[in-house]
């Protein structure tokens, strides 16, 4: 980054006028590349304060991709007066607002990579104690290839606190989020509300982009299970110590049965355990009634635990023992899951960053309720 301003005078009298008085567009003359020369305007800037100010930021921030490269310090001659600017890339694209109202609707895929680019980009600057300020859909340009830049940092900040100048870009940032949420395709809606969910809750830009990405690797199967599902999820992961190992299973032992599950005895079983009583048997019955319970728990722990099955979280198994008289119980309800490592990898991000939350429940009366 060098000061030209001794040496070097652009001639921007013919140069296109992109903003006025603000922001020229001119080729240059050795490298043909298009440049962008960048003023301070309508602000008394006598000493250039407020324009190395912002060409600081950019100087600290040039070569990180979401953010546009700044060059030099020059003289520029524009119609009616030369002063002083600093010349940084011409990104060729579009706006985030031009991008968005050109589309009915947006893919998830498109929503969580720009956030994830942004956090990036305002985590960059944070880092050294750069704040924009001034962030919304106009600050914010696509390329041609999808990438996202950062520009017109403002320079006026410096004068504000930083707990002032963080809570701005944070309010910024989240408005931008919601605003990628509104025009997500409704089905991928439900997928994005992880992110976008978790956006509001922060406080900092550190860290955003690894979060997001956790949160990412998990979002595709989230929207696939119904609230229930997440619920029993989520109680999972608290019944699960954070020692588990892959070849432990968390077993759960002697569950009373709700009524609605015992079938009432029938006649045949009746006669079966008269005869038993008085002894005028010889044969040791199955307990039928047993076998029935054991199909309704069944059914009804298949349409619980399956989709945690089928987006392999967890396997189970089950069998029902009766601690009384054959026929008469009282029966009991034994369980065994498994967990696999993507359960205890979801676990984990969901310790760190409270992705899902729900009042504690009795986890037997969740399952079999």
């Amino acid at each position: 980054m060098y000061d030209l301003r001794k040496i070097k005078t652009l001639n921007l009298e013919n140069a296109e006028c992109l903003k006025e008085n603000t922001t020229y567009k001119f080729k240059d003359s050795i490298t043909g590349k298009d440049l962008i020369a960048k003023f301070i305007s309508y602000y008394d800037d006598k000493d250039d304060n407020y324009l190395i100010t912002e060409f600081k930021k950019l100087a600290l921030l040039s070569g990180e991709p979401e953010i546009a490269t700044v060059y030099y310090l020059s003289n520029g001659k524009i119609p009616k007066e030369t002063k002083s600017c600093y010349v940084m890339e011409f990104i060729e694209g579009k706006t985030l607002e031009t991008f968005l109202n050109s589309r009915n609707s947006i893919i998830y895929e498109v929503a969580s990579d720009l956030i994830m680019q942004l956090a990036s980009g305002l985590e960059k600057a944070h880092n050294y104690e750069i704040y924009h300020s001034d962030l919304h859909n106009e600050n914010i340009i696509i390329n041609k290839f999808g990438y996202l830049k950062i520009i017109d940092f403002l320079w006026w900040d410096i004068n504000l606190s930083k707990e002032i100048n963080l809570k701005k870009d944070l309010t910024d940032f989240k408005e931008i989020v919601k605003q990628l949420y509104e025009k997500c395709l409704t089905n991928d809606k439900k997928r994005f509300e992880y992110i976008y969910k978790y956006c509001l809750k922060i406080n900092s830009f550190k860290g955003l982009k690894k979060e997001l990405q956790l949160i990412d690797e998990m979002s595709f199967d989230m929207a696939l299970l119904d609230n229930n599902a997440i619920k029993i999820l989520f109680h999972l992961f608290n019944l699960t110590k954070n020692n588990y190992q892959i070849n432990s299973i968390l077993r759960i032992k002697e569950s009373e049965i709700p009524e609605i599950f015992i079938p009432e005895i029938t006649e045949s079983e009746k006669g079966y355990l008269e005869n038993n009583r008085k002894g005028n048997s010889k044969l040791k019955y199955m307990d039928s009634r047993l076998q029935q319970i054991d199909k309704n728990i069944s059914n009804k722990l298949e349409q619980k635990f399956h989709p945690l099955k089928q987006t392999n979280l967890i396997e189970w198994n089950h069998w029902i023992t009766n601690i009384g008289e054959i026929f008469i119980g009282p029966y009991q309800l034994n369980y065994d899951i498994i967990f696999t490592s993507k359960f205890l990898k979801w676990k984990r991000t969901n310790e760190l960053m409270e992705i899902i939350h729900f009042e504690i429940e009795d986890i037997e009366k969740l399952i079999i309720s």
